[in-house]
């Protein structure tokens, strides 16, 4: 089995890469590559610009397994410049499923986003896949037009495109202060005594997902053969609010919520005040979580712990 991981350098493709080892071959495609402490043992990687049609044709063999993970913003920036979000996002994803109406792949998943493209809902209840779409930031926008693009190419060329939804990644490799994970930058804020902001009284409610149960699912759906333009959402089911889970890794880091520096700030428009993923679909097809936040975070906060020592 061989797998291109497109983008497969930061958090997700890191892990990604490395739970699939050694039983595939792993070809990790990135503008940069990284230097060779961060490189997986094993993998191959590539440089290149994604977003030519030329380059892919040589990087990607008929009967690969393609994970899409590319994408050059992240919610912040997107609101900083929603012009830029559009054009360096929506020309990488039209390039590749280009490529793809001439070389047949077994699989492409694309991971787009279950915590922006569904906007506000109307009852704090789990978000099933066919909940209405009414992404509020530029970055769920271009993510939702991306799996739009994603389906129409499965349904007029056959792609076989399955969509993934992840809910809120955290775990071991994530860094902090990059504008997503609120776990590794909380984390990090504790360790170094610098203040939170919380926006309302208790801050937003997410569901938080271990790297290891999303990398399962990831896997999951490459070998699946569920139906092309299929939308799954990948979440723990489990809603917290950001002074919950603070209190949850104060206590995993050796103190208290009384011991963080908390600063309390009204609640912002644009954000949806509830995002909790009902992930009923994909535990149908046998996936399960495996583990739980107060599991999975003094692994995370080690590596955090070790990289604010390194940096």
């Amino acid at each position: 089995m061989r797998i291109v991981l497109l983008g497969g350098t930061g958090f997700i493709g890191r892990n990604f890469a490395s739970y699939c080892q050694p039983s595939a071959e792993i070809v990790v495609v990135s503008r940069n590559v990284p230097l060779a402490a961060d490189r997986v043992a094993g993998v191959t990687y590539v440089q290149g610009d994604c977003a030519s049609q030329d380059f892919l044709r040589q990087v990607i063999q008929p009967n690969d397994h393609v994970v899409y993970l590319a994408y050059n913003s992240v919610p912040k920036t997107s609101f900083d410049d929603p012009l830029r979000d559009i054009q360096e996002n929506l020309p990488l994803a039209i390039s590749l499923l280009s490529v793809l109406r001439e070389v047949p792949v077994q699989r492409l998943l694309y991971l787009s986003s279950g915590g922006t493209v569904y906007g506000p809902t109307e009852a704090d209840i789990p978000i099933a896949e066919d909940h209405p779409t009414h992404p509020i930031s530029p970055y769920g926008i271009t993510k939702l037009a991306v799996e739009k693009y994603c389906r129409m190419y499965a349904r007029l060329f056959g792609i076989p495109v399955v969509i993934a939804r992840p809910s809120n990644p955290f775990g071991p490799g994530q860094v902090p202060y990059r504008g997503q994970g609120f776990i590794a930058t909380a984390v990090a804020k504790i360790l170094l005594g610098e203040e939170i902001p919380v926006f309302g009284t208790h801050g937003t409610v997410r569901d938080y997902l271990y790297i290891d149960d999303l990398c399962s699912a990831m896997k999951m759906l490459l070998d699946s053969d569920v139906q092309p333009g299929s939308i799954l959402n990948i979440g723990s089911e489990i809603g917290m609010n950001n002074i919950e889970v603070l209190q949850e890794v104060a206590e995993s880091a050796g103190c208290g919520l009384s011991d963080v520096r908390l600063n309390f700030l009204p609640a912002r428009d644009f954000d949806v005040s509830y995002n909790v993923l009902n992930s009923s679909k994909l535990r149908s097809l046998g996936w399960r979580r495996a583990t739980d936040l107060d599991q999975g975070l003094p692994a995370t906060i080690q590596w955090v712990r070790e990289h604010l020592s390194a940096a």
